[in-house]
């Protein structure tokens, strides 16, 4: 057993009580509507310097980020102003002129004025107006004090205020951390066959076994700083290829060797349902420095004071580049406040936009060496290739839950959580055990390990008939040879029992087994990326292998295609590259022309894209079991065909209401908000529904439908994809919503359509049906979602928006509404991060390893304080094991290794770079639960229907129907344009 240095929680959830903040005053101008008003239409007229501006968004931005950037300055950091208006929050007093001269200022630029003359202009009344808003002192506990059996109600100037505090506690003592050491224990040896081993004497040999792990006695500590965002950074303590040092590693060039990142422990107050307590969710994180500012979205600066945070600054769009807020630090400097700071910030853009510019002049690409760690430093805007990894790894949440429990002492409760008895249903791709002489034996035999989850062939036929067709027909369309044999094997693997395919004639029918055949055909043209290329001409050679006009044939196709080598245009806009990418790339074409034929497609690469400047390379057929990004294709195009096996159906039956559960229908809604258009003005949402339809004899198949606006009635999955890739999305103009609240209002109408059609025309009578949704995507469609509301009741609420879903009113509201919803969140800032250390409650969790496989195969339920509890599922992210993630485990970032290259044999791993891993979580909580129904049943299912997946060999992170729903958005040829930025994985945050 490893060594417990104290009792640790296992979450980072941190209950936020009156006596985490006891003493803490708060200052707060809470702005009328009047007031909000005229801001609104200042931040609409801009002065010459927005014009120039091309986003809308970043026009509206400049007023309120120079007035923040200032105040930021100006009054040491923490502070907080909204960006609508709604109020303005402090740690300290701000006084009435302050802000009566900023705001003045503020007014002249929209004016177009400068400096020397915004502060002569006469005070406009909006300054004065927020000016002589009363500044409100607050005692923080009051507002933190429970009421028995209610949600916290909080206002939203707390959720700023409180991380403030709780971090400066948090930094007031050293962080300690160390490494795990193993405990070992000497067994006796054996040989491959399971017979004791001997040395040369006939004597046993002996060998030393893992048996659990303890901490290395050598520790130290390192000083973590609060930032003006409410976390953490440990600032003096970067880690990179200069701070980790080995001896003999190897030799990397300048920019590489000058990369570095930091630590960073994030504290965000949130709420959880029917926890009478805010609670704080901690977590670490690796945050990476940029090497220049001209590119960078914000940057950390250091006050070189005790007391004041680490200060977190946007930097301001100009033309192409990025920096500082020109107009904040014209003011600062007439203020006669020490601008040192931002001068040198702008002195560092100056100098990096002068190599901007000669790079331009030589035709060159821009190179800069990240600068030595100083007391300015910008954050990288997305996840490039970098010298230290993301991911602080599994360690570092037990080091921060030990220190939060020395800092906070007594004061320290957190949400706890017990083991739902309840157990999952194996999945076709779990580990088997098995002795080391059968492994070995498998190894030598050149045998699979483990299955790779293909459906039984007999079920995949029972889906296909349930969907009214006779037979599956794959169409594999290749060009390169490679990907032809690679198609083979795995569709070899997934039916073992047909007849070797061997080498087949172009167009040859090739059955399977009974009612599934395969064609092979070579289509290189009409694979092949470019937009000059005639497919409609290039299908015409190809048209008899899909079937014809045979009805009773359902068609799927699997396609070759590779990344194209498309590069942006010098001063080329990211959509504009985005749109001209779409229209190039062979893989968007193909999907949108066989969807329009009525067809749905997946795609296998065939070429690796190529490290460090060198050229991809051909992916030849890997070893049985090895594929399996041909064996996931293969998967997730019976996904898209709707093929639906057996295991969902064990699953759910599993339960010990698995016959209520299996008489259910389990509608999943994907809400999403596309990207604004170039004016700014117009969005238009996302609604794709789905619905898993149990079978109307017991042991059928399940079969799912799903719904979108454009259709407007159920049809089965498979035909809604095709009709949903054939069209573009519906244009931003649609719709008669003016704001953001009336335009989700419109998106929840459409869940309205789709539900009074579900009931209306698909259920039978008596089934019972159940919705869900992500919460954290859908929180502006129904207020019955909101944690704040958990206490009340449809009737108690006066806001107009629809409660629930299916909870509309009106002639085209449903006639029933659902047995219940449930409510799904993934978001990272609010579910539980779970601390991996063992213990006495859990069994066989010897070591963190096993207590991660042990969380991670277990329903875990909260122990709320009133009402109905929440559950979580903790999650082993696939790439775990496989890239470096169980690396963390044992050392933190500061200890990792570098590595060392070499021949083969002579490398050893680059921890630093490695990404490390920690858990993930799915929280799930049914709310408008239909009087009679078992929650926990719901619940159990929910979990079972993400345990359990329809094409993917882990676990999911949402249920079959909404992860289906999803998919069907996501594989759309059009949504890396429309998706907004911080779904588009380019554009990441600073983790």
């Amino acid at each position: 057993m490893s060594d417990i240095t104290a009792t640790l929680p296992s979450t980072l959830t941190l209950r936020c009580t009156p006596e985490l903040v006891q003493g803490q005053k708060v200052y707060v101008r809470i702005f009328p509507r009047s007031v909000r008003d005229e801001w609104e239409k200042l931040k609409g007229d801009g002065d010459d310097e927005q014009k120039n501006l091309q986003h809308s968004d970043e026009k509206k931005n400049l007023p309120y980020s120079t007035a923040l950037t200032y105040l930021k300055f100006k009054t040491g950091g923490y502070v907080h102003l909204d960006r609508y208006l709604n109020f303005l929050v402090s740690l300290e007093k701000i006084d009435d002129d302050t802000l009566r001269h900023v705001f003045r200022c503020v007014v002249g630029y929209s004016k177009g004025l400068n400096t020397d003359q915004a502060v002569l202009l006469d005070v406009p009344p909006v300054a004065d107006a927020i000016a002589n808003t009363p500044e409100q002192e607050f005692d923080m506990p009051r507002l933190l004090k429970p009421v028995s059996g209610r949600q916290p109600k909080c206002p939203d100037w707390m959720y700023v205020a409180v991380p403030w505090v709780i971090s400066k506690k948090l930094a007031q003592e050293k962080f300690t951390i160390y490494d795990l050491v193993p405990i070992t224990q000497q067994v006796a040896a054996k040989e491959k066959d399971g017979s004791p081993k001997l040395d040369a004497d006939g004597e046993r040999v002996y060998k030393n076994r893992t048996i659990g792990w303890k901490a290395n006695p050598n520790k130290r500590e390192v000083t973590y700083l609060p930032d003006s965002r409410g976390g953490l950074i440990a600032w003096d303590h970067p880690f990179g290829r200069k701070y980790n040092v080995r001896d003999g590693g190897t030799a990397v060039n300048e920019a590489t060797k000058a990369q570095y990142a930091m630590s960073r422990l994030s504290v965000v107050m949130k709420t959880e349902p029917n926890v009478v307590h805010p609670v704080v969710f901690l977590d670490a994180h690796v945050t990476r420095v940029h090497s220049n500012m001209v590119f960078a979205k914000s940057t950390h600066i250091y006050q070189g004071s005790d007391g004041l945070p680490i200060l977190h600054t946007e930097l301001v769009r100009s033309g192409s580049v990025r920096e500082v807020n020109q107009r904040a630090l014209e003011l600062l400097a007439r203020d006669e406040m020490d601008v040192s700071l931002l001068q040198g910030l702008q002195t560092r853009v100056t100098k990096e936009r002068a190599v901007l510019e000669k790079a331009a002049a030589d035709g060159e690409f821009p190179s800069f060496i990240t600068p030595d760690a100083g007391v300015v430093r910008p954050l990288m805007p997305k996840n490039d290739n970098f010298a230290v990894g993301t991911g602080p790894g599994t360690l570092h949440l037990r080091l921060l839950a030990e220190h939060v429990t020395k800092v906070l002492g007594e004061k320290a409760s957190w949400v706890d959580f017990a083991v739902e008895p309840m157990n999952f249903e194996p999945r076709p791709t779990d580990k088997q055990k098995m002795p080391p002489q059968e492994r070995s034996r498998r190894i030598e035999a050149g045998e699979l390990l483990h299955t790779i989850g293909f459906p039984p062939p007999e079920e995949i036929t029972a889906s296909v008939s349930s969907q009214g067709f006779e037979q599956l027909r794959i169409v594999c369309l290749w060009y390169r040879h490679s990907t032809r044999l690679r198609m083979i094997n795995a569709l070899s693997l997934a039916f073992p029992d047909s007849r070797s395919i061997g080498d087949p004639e172009p167009g040859e029918e090739i059955f399977l087994t009974p009612g599934i055949s395969v064609v092979f055909r070579k289509a290189e043209r009409f694979l092949s990326h470019g937009d000059d290329i005639s497919r409609t001409v290039e299908f015409k050679s190809l048209e008899d292998d899909f079937a014809g006009s045979d009805s009773h044939v359902m068609v799927g196709v699997w396609c070759e295609t590779e990344i194209p080598a498309l590069k942006k245009k010098e001063g080329e806009k990211r959509n504009a590259f985005l749109l001209r990418k779409e229209r190039y790339d062979g893989k968007f074409q193909v999907r949108r022309f066989l969807a329009k034929k009525d067809f749905v497609c997946q795609f296998t690469k065939g070429m690796r894209q190529g490290a460090f400047g060198n050229p991809a390379t051909e992916i030849s057929p890997p070893k049985p079991g090895k594929d399996h990004a041909a064996y996931m294709a293969l998967l997730d195009l019976y996904r898209s065909l709707g093929i639906i096996d057996q295991r969902l159906a064990r699953a759910i039956a599993k339960d010990k209401k698995g016959h209520e559960a299996g008489n259910l229908v389990y509608c999943g809604i994907h809400a999403r908000r596309q990207a604004k258009t170039a004016d700014g003005k117009h969005t238009k949402r996302i609604i794709v529904a789905t619905a898993l339809f149990p079978p109307e004899e017991e042991g059928g198949a399940w079969t799912m439908r799903a719904w979108t606006p454009l259709i407007g009635a159920w049809v089965p999955y498979w035909q809604a994809i095709a009709t949903f890739h054939a069209s573009d999305y519906a244009l931003h103009v649609d719709g008669k919503g003016e704001t953001d609240k009336e335009r989700w209002a419109e998106a929840a109408s459409h869940v309205e359509d789709a539900l009074a059609s579900l009931v209306r025309d698909e259920l039978e009578p008596g089934m019972g049906y159940v919705v869900m949704v992500d919460g954290h995507a859908c929180r502006r469609m129904w207020t019955g979602l909101h944690n704040e509301n958990q206490s009340y009741q449809e009737d108690d609420i006066t806001d107009p928006r629809t409660w629930l879903p299916g909870y509309g009113k009106g002639k085209n509201a449903p006639r029933k509404r659902p047995t219940a919803v449930i409510r799904m969140n993934v978001a990272t800032n609010e579910v539980p991060q779970y601390v991996p250390v063992p213990r006495e409650s859990d069994p066989d969790t010897d070591t963190e390893k096993e207590s991660i496989l042990f969380a991670s195969a277990k329903l875990h339920r909260a122990e709320v304080d009133f009402g109905n509890p929440f559950r979580v599922l903790f999650n082993v992210p696939r790439n775990y094991q496989a890239k470096g993630g169980d690396l963390g485990r044992t050392i933190t970032r500061w200890d990792a290794d570098p590595g060392k290259g070499g021949e083969e044999g002579e490398r050893e791993t680059n921890e630093l770079k490695a990404p490390w891993w920690a858990m993930t979580a799915t929280e799930i909580y049914p709310v408008g639960v239909a009087k009679g129904v078992d929650r926990t049943m719901l619940a159990r299912a929910t979990a079972r229907l993400c345990h359990q997946t329809v094409a993917w060999s882990d676990r999911s992170r949402y249920p079959v129907p909404l992860h289906a729903a999803k998919q069907l958005d996501l594989d759309h040829p059009q949504y890396r344009r429309s998706a907004p930025p911080e779904e588009q994985g380019d554009e990441a945050a600073d983790e």
